[in-house]
């Protein structure tokens, strides 16, 4: 039996690696975008000029009720953001839980093998269980 020298699983390397390529580029792309309209948005053109003053007047009688209906929609994915991470973590104390049962149960396979070998089977189990000699 191999044993690796270092616990990992590639599944969550790729998954790390996944996650920071994603949030670097939809950053760079959020921030381009941005810096794009506020070039666009700080030109001295009269119109320009309108659009501005439109835009923040339409900002400003924006009404937040029409939009709780995105609001739901992002808190209820967030709550399922939540809940796949914390089933992450259990899932990831399950396998340590098993790995350890696993070492343990190999240990004492070891030690059984031991006390047989050396024929000390019977005064091993008096010495664990003496109310029953």
């Amino acid at each position: 039996m191999i044993h690796p020298l270092v616990d990992y699983d590639l599944f969550d390397w790729f998954r790390l690696a996944v996650g920071w390529v994603v949030t670097v580029y939809a950053t760079v792309i959020t921030l381009q975008s941005l810096w794009g309209w506020y070039v666009w948005l700080a030109g001295r053109d009269k119109y320009i000029g309108l659009l501005r003053r439109y835009l923040i007047v339409h900002g400003l009688r924006l009404r937040f009720s029409t939009f709780w209906g995105d609001v739901i929609i992002s808190t209820l994915l967030t709550i399922v953001f939540f809940i796949l991470w914390h089933a992450h973590q259990v899932i990831y104390d399950l396998d340590r839980t098993l790995q350890s049962q696993r070492v343990g149960a190999q240990q004492e396979h070891h030690f059984q093998q031991l006390i047989s070998e050396r024929g000390l089977q019977d005064r091993a189990f008096h010495e664990r269980h003496p109310q029953q000699s």
